[in-house]
């Protein structure tokens, strides 16, 4: 998944920052959640690989290093 495309599933522009993002993300992870009435897993599933595409996960060393202060 391209940068534009998962700005699009989200409902976000290319000028979107990080906070513009996770927000998106979690409107869009609670209301397709499987759980939810609305549940769809396919659109669930989608929003997680835009999130994921636009914002990679921290390196495992940060987790390790960082220890519970991190989370």
């Amino acid at each position: 998944m391209t940068r534009q495309d998962a700005l699009m599933t989200l409902g976000l522009n290319m000028a979107a920052r990080e906070i513009d993002i996770r927000g998106a993300w979690r409107k869009k992870a609670k209301f397709f959640h499987p759980d939810s009435p609305y549940g769809d897993v396919h659109a669930f599933m989608q929003a997680k690989s835009a999130y994921e595409t636009l914002i990679p996960p921290a390196p495992k060393a940060y987790r390790v290093q960082a220890g519970s202060r991190a989370f």
